[in-house]
């Protein structure tokens, strides 16, 4: 059997391996993304996960109020 790695979009080189999303220091919890690097600490994983969840719902709410901006700024000529 093949042990193929599965590249996310943008990846030009293969990752022996990933990691999770969580990690925890000193009995402290974070959580790591792309765009803004490390965030946390929470006091537990449950409260990471939260953390995150809010996160990308915030992250989904400015993405569309920035498109929203965009199109009113619009004139048609």
């Amino acid at each position: 059997m093949e042990n193929k790695v599965n590249k996310r979009s943008g990846d030009t080189s293969e990752s022996p391996y990933r990691t999770g999303r969580f990690y925890s220091v000193d009995n402290e919890w974070f959580f790591y993304v792309r765009e803004v690097g490390e965030q946390g600490p929470y006091f537990s994983k449950l409260s990471g996960e939260i953390g995150l969840k809010m996160y990308l719902f915030d992250m989904e709410h400015f993405k569309m109020q920035k498109t929203k901006l965009e199109t009113t700024d619009l004139k048609l000529v």
